[in-house]
């Protein structure tokens, strides 16, 4: 081949090169990083972590952190990489210390089992997970099968009924 033509094969293959993109760089992130206090309780897998003191002398651990919004999350580890499998969204059922109601709060579970909250900060796993129930999609199937029309009237009524 001659050396032009290499020349030119070697530029069109840096064109098809992608980008690399800018949060894929390891670098150190200060929201990952969680200073030993008693307001979040962390997981028992982080009590032999390594500590690190910050430039102020105060003492932290590493930790990995959940990013996003609401239409995607991003797991970023300890060692700052991005975690590469798939998160789930559950429901775990928490009690109000305070008046002592139940209440559901959003949590983020990777595949290898870990937990998050709704803050992206990991957890220990909860021991009430709510299930995801389909009964309105099976009834919406009921609802237009092939039932005698009656029937359809009086589904379609007690569902207007509970909209009251």
């Amino acid at each position: 081949m001659r050396k032009k033509s290499k020349e030119l094969l070697d530029n069109l293959n840096k064109i098809i090169e992608k980008p690399k993109l800018k949060f894929e760089e390891n670098f150190e992130s200060y929201t990952n990083r969680h200073y030993i206090s008693t307001i979040h309780k962390l997981p028992t897998s982080y009590d032999k972590a390594k500590r690190y003191k910050d430039e102020y002398d105060e003492e932290y651990i590493k930790i990995d952190r959940v990013y996003g919004g609401l239409h995607e999350h991003q797991l970023r580890q300890k060692d700052n990489t991005l975690y590469k499998g798939k998160l789930y969204n559950k429901k775990r059922l928490v009690k109000n210390e305070t008046d002592d109601k139940n209440f559901y709060s959003k949590c983020t579970v990777t595949t290898d089992g870990r937990w998050f909250d709704n803050c992206g900060l990991p957890i220990e796993p909860p021991k009430e997970v709510e299930v995801e129930k389909k009964e309105k999609e099976e009834h919406i199937n009921e609802m237009w099968s092939s039932e005698p029309k009656e029937k359809k009237e009086k589904i379609e009524l007690s569902m207007l009924k509970k909209l009251k």
